[in-house]
């Protein structure tokens, strides 16, 4: 095993102890309640903003509605004054058949009036549900906020001492190797390096078992650090101590 291999080994074991301490408080309920009361209070005044511009929207469209049906009720009650007093056949016939059309409007109109009265109650009943929910998550993210910075800041001394021998070793690990490490860290996929026993002839990836061609395992046998062509994990090749 190369000494570049053996730095890099050792970082991931002590590496795997700070990302403990990760996942434990990520995973806690202090870290779960605070991260879902943070992402819907980033949301919510977007969300508030469309239901309103909605409810806006509706009222202009029901306000033209009925300006529209006050028009036409005018207009049916003038045909029927006309009709009252018409003496032309042909002309009745003409007043019976506005009349009957503006009636069919009025119709419409009313059903359209309905639609929109329908559609603002939904607005404004979930606009009233997103407004107690924002106040619910509000409170929520005001006592969740400070019990994961406490949370934190038990863990601060134990995770300042493990970073600081991450950087011991950092600064000894050649920089493309520790940047590919990095970058599959930051991924989150952990373990990012993995030894594959040479004596056992396996030609395939120990993590996700994806098969390596001839080349891939004789590099690994000169002591070269390889990078899985599926899973990006590191693979470095091992001989067994003869016991």
């Amino acid at each position: 095993m190369s000494e570049q291999t053996k730095l890099i080994v050792e970082y991931q074991e002590i590496d795997k102890n700070l990302k403990l301490i990760e996942d434990e408080v990520n995973g806690s309920e202090e870290a779960k309640k605070y991260l879902t009361a943070r992402k819907f209070l980033s949301t919510v005044k977007e969300s508030l903003s469309e239901l309103e511009a909605k409810a806006q929207a509706s009222t202009e469209s029901y306000n033209k509605i009925v300006a529209d049906l006050e028009k036409s009720l005018a207009s049916a009650k003038e045909y029927e004054k006309m009709v009252e007093t018409c003496e032309s056949e042909s002309e009745l016939d003409y007043l019976k058949k506005k009349f009957g059309e503006v009636c069919l409007q009025i119709s419409q109109l009313e059903q359209t009036i309905t639609a929109i009265s329908k559609e603002m109650s939904e607005i404004y009943k979930e606009y009233g549900k997103l407004a107690q929910n924002n106040k619910v998550m509000r409170a929520q993210y005001d006592e969740y906020a400070p019990k994961l910075e406490e949370l934190k800041n038990s863990k601060k001394e134990e995770v300042s001492k493990l970073k600081a021998e991450l950087k011991k070793l950092e600064d000894q690990i050649d920089k493309a190797l520790m940047d590919k490490y990095n970058v599959r860290r930051k991924d989150k996929k952990f373990p990012v390096v993995f030894g594959l026993d040479l004596s056992k002839k396996m030609n395939y990836c120990p993590f996700c078992r994806t098969s390596m061609p001839v080349s891939f395992m004789e590099e690994l046998s000169l002591g070269v650090i390889k990078e899985c062509e599926s899973c990006h994990r590191l693979i470095y090749g091992f001989e067994p101590k003869k016991k």
